[in-house]
């Protein structure tokens, strides 16, 4: 994964606790931390949460 934002190259903000790690924290401290995404801005597909098709996708 990708550290890095694409838009301002800070670090993007974790995804879950098992992100938070010794090289982000010193990733942070060098390149600060984005604040272009606002909360919740991460897909549930991120999280590992499965997403549920709408009648419209299913052509219903």
């Amino acid at each position: 994964m990708a550290l890095l934002c694409l838009t301002c190259n800070r670090v993007r903000p974790a995804r879950n606790p098992a992100e938070y790690t010794v090289v982000r924290a010193q990733a942070i401290t060098v390149h600060g931390l984005c604040t272009c995404a606002q909360p919740g801005a991460w897909p549930p597909e991120a999280y590992g949460v499965a997403v549920a098709a709408s009648p419209r996708d299913r052509g219903g």
